[in-house]
């Protein structure tokens, strides 16, 4: 389970993990409990819910997932064919191996939660040409005199020949210094997007539901021929943002704050908290979940440290008054207060 899976929820899993806060802030009230277990026993896709969202609670550093005791036995009456049918017996293995040999779970633990927070970066390994982890910048020198400064979470392919040179933004963001050539254009592609450089410093992000542009000094053509068809050209300052609907968003900017996160900083004015925990999340080692789109839609200004994530959820937390809860240290669910 992943960190799209926790955002995509189906209605009986967004419920389960309301349940994983009640319980893990008033687990021992009796009434709670008493409700949770009628929630739990209602319908077969709630059992299979909460074994899901526990999976990720169990599979994170827990010594077993959220109220085992209660759930497994409800989940036995799943068929075998079901989803997460067999998650029972791959927890109680868990946790044996747990008590009776800490110190390998403790690594095998740590693999785990870099599993479920790279996902599709492992197979990102065999496109990519480089590739960032969790908090980690790279800054990279291509054959042909320009750098390519990556974000964490980020991944690139480069190719050249004698027409063009073109880097392909697997995932994440990247910043762009590059030699200018007539003869060889250099080329960015994010998505169904290309972007030209015309001899400048630009930045580009692939973000899940759009892919932006930002350019600090020079200018770029951003083009796709997919319908409809897009065709825009930026100049120092200038912003655009082009969902996968190709809707565009354009806007501008102070030059010098563009691309910030290279020195851990990050600027934001007017965009929404989901916008900002977006940001926040490669730099987070663990599951950061916002709950409630009314939540992330809301507008938000400020300056966040991005090198002390911790810090900067709970910058946000305080001006905008977000509750936060931590079911462990690698899992922080950010809700309405």
């Amino acid at each position: 389970m992943e960190t799209d899976d926790l955002e995509n929820l189906t209605p009986e899993e967004s419920e389960a993990l309301d349940w994983v806060i009640s319980l893990q802030e008033e687990g021992d009230d009796p009434t709670i409990r008493q409700k949770f277990n009628s929630w739990l026993h209602a319908t077969t896709e709630n059992t299979r819910a909460w074994a899901k969202v526990s999976r990720v609670y169990g599979g994170i550093g827990e010594t077993k997932p959220a109220f085992e005791d209660t759930w497994r036995p409800a989940l036995s009456n799943v068929t075998p064919s079901m989803p997460f049918a067999s998650v029972g017996k791959v927890a109680s293995r868990r946790t044996v191996r747990r008590r009776r040999f800490y110190g390998v779970t403790a690594v095998a633990a740590s693999v785990a939660v870099g599993w479920l927070i790279v996902g599709s970066d492992v197979r990102l390994c065999l496109q990519a040409d480089q590739v960032t982890g969790v908090g980690q910048l790279r800054t990279v020198s291509l054959p042909d005199g320009s750098t390519v400064t990556l974000a964490p979470r980020s991944a690139i392919a480069f190719t050249s020949d004698a027409h063009s040179r073109t880097v392909r933004l697997l995932q994440g963001e990247a910043w762009f210094d590059v030699r200018h050539s007539a003869e060889q254009p250099f080329h960015v592609v994010a998505h169904d997007l290309d972007v030209m450089d015309v001899g400048t410093r630009f930045d580009v992000q692939e973000a899940e539901r759009e892919t932006d542009v930002s350019v600090e000094s020079g200018a770029v053509k951003v083009t796709s021929f997919n319908p409809p068809p897009i065709s825009e050209e930026l100049v120092a300052g200038q912003t655009v943002a082009i969902s996968a609907r190709h809707g565009v968003r354009r806007g501008n900017v102070d030059p010098t704050m563009i691309a910030g996160w290279r020195d851990g900083v990050l600027t934001v004015q007017n965009r929404t908290i989901s916008d900002v925990v977006e940001a926040i999340r490669p730099w987070h080692r663990g599951l950061l979940i916002l709950r409630g789109r009314a939540l992330g839609a809301r507008r938000v200004t400020g300056v966040y440290d991005l090198q002390h994530p911790q810090a900067a959820i709970k910058a946000l937390a305080d001006a905008y008054r977000i509750k936060i809860t931590r079911i462990s240290p690698w899992l922080v669910i950010l809700s309405d207060s």
